[in-house]
């Protein structure tokens, strides 16, 4: 009976422990997220994104020869996101020739309001976000493939023309157009060689149409005809953003000899 009973503890003692090693193992295989030991554990405060927004470029102008003429324009960058777009140069990444790398900035929402405060939301992370190339001309450092520049018929997805890559030192020149802005006062001011450089949540970026890269060939075909020019901001999807799918912008311009004006109907070059 003693041997009997022994037999049946034993037995029943194994059961407990495989269903013991089932239920253990059947929680590894869980995520995290509805694992009985994470359940309930802080998350952390949420990142405040920038969402970059290129604007409808404006001013255009035609300069050059009938054998080789440069559409030039002004074009704009928005960060409409609750963050702000913050770049800092940085050794660790690997570069070509004349450039460096480039970590994008990212702040903690340390008080869960959705909103970036500055004196509150000091906690950051860090991020790879491609290289920085050294301006000559302007003696400091561009982040490369900040936007895009095309030009293309009404109804056709192959440019004409194209800028894939055109490069930007960061700052916060006018109040970005139905955006809210968190500060009265622009917070990123002239570049420098070594500093951080950015678009505050609700500013835009203005490049003028007589600087460098602000220009667009126009095949000698093209004449008294309307024509899409497009821009979309981070082409290469480097940046950390709230929303990648709204980055591009069109406009709808006419083109006669030397002579460009925005077109009377913008339908024609609505985004494909």
């Amino acid at each position: 009976m003693r041997r009997l009973l022994g037999a049946v503890l034993a037995a029943v003692l194994m059961a407990a422990l495989v269903i013991a090693f089932a239920m253990r193992a059947d929680d590894d295989d869980l995520p995290p997220e509805v694992k009985p030991e994470a359940a309930g554990t802080d998350p952390g405060p949420a990142l405040l994104r920038p969402n970059m927004r290129s604007l409808e470029a404006f001013d255009f102008r035609i300069r050059g020869t009938e054998e080789r003429r440069l559409l030039r324009f002004s074009a704009a960058l928005a960060n409409v996101g609750p963050g702000p777009m913050l770049l800092e140069p940085t050794s660790s990444i690997e570069c070509p020739s004349r450039q460096r790398g480039a970590e994008q900035v990212l702040h903690l929402d340390a008080d869960d309001d959705g909103v970036f405060r500055r004196g509150e939301d000091r906690e950051t992370v860090r991020q790879e976000a491609g290289c920085m190339l050294d301006h000559p001309t302007h003696d400091h450092w561009h982040f490369d493939a900040m936007a895009g520049y095309s030009l293309r018929l009404p109804d056709v997805t192959e440019p004409l023309a194209s800028r894939d890559k055109v490069s930007f030192c960061l700052r916060d020149n006018i109040r970005a157009p139905d955006a809210e802005a968190t500060q009265r006062r622009e917070y990123f001011g002239d570049c420098h060689r070594d500093g951080p450089q950015g678009i505050s949540p609700g500013w835009a970026d203005v490049y003028e149409y007589d600087l460098d890269g602000q220009s667009l060939r126009i095949p000698d075909f093209v004449d008294d005809v309307v024509v899409c020019i497009d821009l979309e901001a981070d082409p290469l999807d480097l940046l950390e953003e709230t929303d990648e799918d709204d980055n591009a912008a069109t406009v709808a311009i006419e083109v006669k000899g030397s002579d460009v004006s925005r077109a009377t109907n913008q339908d024609v070059c609505a985004l494909l």
